[in-house]
């Protein structure tokens, strides 16, 4: 061992050791041997530079050492128990014979889970080939050993906030890990996510170039990243019709259940080719083969009317007109499109105002990706507060996708990747297996889960409702920062998803304060108890205090303001 693990400091043995758990029975103190044994306050105080560290034993979050062969199994403790132990009436005979008094002895077992191992040199390894044996020594941790192995795994020295149990510690993670291979960050309301949310994402503000797209869904962080972020409101945003795959026009316009249906996708492909052919601005692009799925400008307009053409065509008959091949055939699909584009809240979709042209698209995708009039703004927070929700589904099922070919096509151009972290936030709403009308979404989501890592676009869902989450998102995580989960339901879909060996950790769950959660997965050395640095400025997210509302004087209720901008769709 090197010095940075404290090895001297015996408080137990191993009594069982099973496939994942690896149980220790603490050993009283004795102040004969002050270098071993756990008294009653479960604190012990640990040799250091700075003189004697106290140090709990036994809360959950803690770690200890356990004795192997070659090295030592660093474990966290995911709880203790306290048994006793009956004395035999060969023993209570004796003690009467002798005049004496006995007590029921007992004995103090921690519940422990291997995280990984520690070598001679003193060197950190996560997971173990090799269980001690029964009646190995169990030893204290002190914080140099817990700063080693997270120092040694950090990548740039990040970190999210400080171990709660070694509030000197730094809680640093690999972020590579954390962004690459995906993230969830899980909790109940009230849990503190937003404040997790705010908090992380403006650690990663701190990096000259970095790109954050993060979806708002309650207009909570508009002021939380100040100078450093874009904030695109449901007023400014723009995602124009002829940005969308023929896939997501479809899926806005036709039907699949109508009988009409396939003659409506047929005829709809044909007709959005030519319209896309046939205009001019295109035609000087210069692009060899324009498809039905290239994002250039095209007059919808246009193309419906050809559409209505084609509904009510007579065409010459023996003695009179008839009707012609597709007379009705778009009778329902007329209204359906008609119904959209009466609708103002289709207006960012269907009536742009900025974006009318092909080279609009890159004024579009510069404000995206944080491009603001040759300003780098390093977050971009898209407020979709103010999005009815029949929409919203389609606003990020299209911008998640664009993200994706954005990303997909700048590595094909360029040769290297274009970092983009998306964080969305309430995923559970828009990204679950079970709603019919987040499909389209829930899709987009899932390909970035599925092969954003090889082109440098991550994921990261924030959600209240894990076990509603989509599972293929959930199962591509490499990550978790779990706050407080009271839910038996959700704690156990979360379990779930973690390794057998450390599925114990998710019985502290329900004990985590507000800001505090545990930190377990691929950016970091071993599942971590942390503290979650305070935001600053925090999200609007605080609850509503009914007593400070209630306790003040009335006053008139200014209805006419509320329902104008109700009816407006303004503020």
């Amino acid at each position: 061992m090197t010095s940075t693990a404290n090895s001297s400091y015996r408080i137990g043995k191993v009594i069982t050791v099973t496939g994942d758990q690896i149980f220790v029975s603490l050993v009283d103190y004795d102040d004969n041997d002050p270098a071993s044994g756990v008294p009653a306050s479960m604190s012990v105080d640990l040799p250091s530079a700075a003189g004697p560290t106290p140090l709990l034993i036994g809360q959950p979050g803690t770690f200890v050492l356990v004795s192997l062969p070659a090295g030592y199994l660093l474990c966290m403790v995911v709880g203790i128990d306290m048994k006793e132990e009956r004395i035999s009436s060969v023993e209570t005979k004796r003690a009467g014979e002798d005049s004496l008094l006995l007590l029921d002895r007992v004995s103090r077992i921690l519940t422990t889970v291997p995280v990984g191992t520690l070598d001679a040199t003193g060197t950190f390894e996560r997971g173990a080939d090799t269980l001690p044996t029964v009646n190995a020594p169990a030893f204290a941790v002190d914080a140099r050993l817990i700063d080693s192995v997270y120092a040694g795994y950090a990548e740039g020295n990040f970190s999210l906030g400080a171990l709660s149990l070694i509030p000197n510690q730094a809680a640093k993670i690999n972020l590579d890990a954390f962004l690459t291979r995906h993230a969830a960050i899980l909790g109940q309301t009230g849990g503190g996510k937003s404040w997790t949310v705010a908090s992380v994402v403006q650690k990663m503000t701190t990096f000259p170039q970095s790109t954050v797209v993060l979806f708002d869904l309650h207009g909570e962080y508009g002021t939380t990243f100040g100078a450093d972020a874009d904030v695109i409101s449901a007023a400014d945003l723009e995602l124009p019709y002829w940005l969308m795959n023929s896939e997501e026009l479809l899926g806005l316009m036709v039907d699949r259940s109508e009988a009409a249906a396939p003659n409506q996708i047929a005829k709809f492909k044909e007709l959005l080719q030519r319209a896309k052919e046939s205009h001019a601005e295109n035609a000087a692009l210069g692009i060899p083969k324009i498809t039905i799925d290239t994002p250039v400008f095209f007059d919808f307009p246009e193309l419906i009317n050809e559409f209505r053409r084609l509904d009510t065509e007579m065409v010459p008959g023996t003695n009179k007109d008839k009707q012609g091949p597709l007379f009705g055939q778009f009778t329902r699909l007329l209204m359906r499109i008609d119904s959209r584009m009466n609708d103002r809240r289709y207006d960012l979709i269907f009536n742009p105002k900025k974006y009318v042209t092909s080279a609009s698209m890159d004024d579009l995708f510069r404000r995206l990706l944080g491009e603001v009039s040759g300003a780098r703004k390093k977050a971009v927070i898209i407020d979709l507060s103010g999005v009815p929700f029949d929409v919203r589904a389609s606003v990020l099922s299209l911008i998640l996708r664009c993200l994706f070919d954005f990303a997909y096509w700048y590595r094909r151009v360029n040769g290297d990747r274009y970092p983009i972290a998306v964080f969305a936030d309430e995923a559970h709403i828009y990204l679950n297996d079970r709603d019919t009308n987040a499909e389209a979404a829930r899709m987009s989501a899932e390909r970035i889960a599925k092969e954003g890592r090889k082109y440098g676009i991550s994921l990261t869902v924030i959600s209240q409702r894990p076990r509603e989450l989509s599972s293929t998102i959930l199962s591509q995580c490499g990550s978790f920062l779990c706050l407080r989960i009271s839910n038996p339901d959700d704690q156990a879909y979360v379990r779930n998803l973690l390794p057998d060996s450390i599925r114990g950790i998710t019985a502290m769950f329900s004990t985590l304060r507000r800001g505090e959660a545990i930190l377990l997965g691929d950016s970091v050395m071993m599942p971590t108890r942390i503290r979650i640095d305070a935001p600053n400025p925090a999200p609007a997210s605080d609850d509503a205090s009914f007593t400070k509302a209630w306790a003040k004087a009335p006053v008139d209720l200014d209805m006419t303001s509320v329902l104008t901008a109700w009816r407006n769709q303004t503020s």
